[in-house]
């Protein structure tokens, strides 16, 4: 498999898995039924914003589109992001230490690293 075609599959497959997570608020239910704004602030940027640019970014990196490299930067900005608030969350005893917070910021800072370098050194962005 080409790194175009693995960058893209882990996009797309990360943008299903953020918005299918969302909608379950991390698996605490039915997302529009949680009253706690508190509880689905970060599901539900994943749902509007994380998502769908990486699904973008997914279809843009496999199709060879130079605004797929620009999209994946942006997701990366995100992952990255995101892996942060939920790592502070958890220190500060916001979200229980439990796999299901700590495992899925740990690919997407491993996707976003992987990727920056990936652009850095093919040029794929100027």
């Amino acid at each position: 498999m080409n790194t175009n075609k693995l960058f893209a599959w882990l996009f797309i497959t990360t943008g299903i898995f953020a918005i299918a997570g969302a909608l379950y608020t991390w698996g605490d239910g039915w997302l529009f039924a949680e009253q706690s704004l508190f509880k689905k602030l970060i599901p539900l940027a994943d749902l509007v914003v994380a998502g769908p640019i990486s699904l973008m970014a997914g279809y843009g990196i496999g199709t060879k589109k130079r605004w797929g490299a620009i999209a994946g930067l942006v997701s990366c900005g995100i992952y990255l992001f995101g892996s942060v608030l939920v790592y502070i969350m958890i220190v500060e005893g916001l979200l229980p230490l439990e796999l299901r917070y700590i495992i899925p910021p740990i690919f997407g800072i491993g996707i976003s690293l992987s990727f920056i370098v990936w652009v850095y050194k093919s040029k794929r962005v100027d």
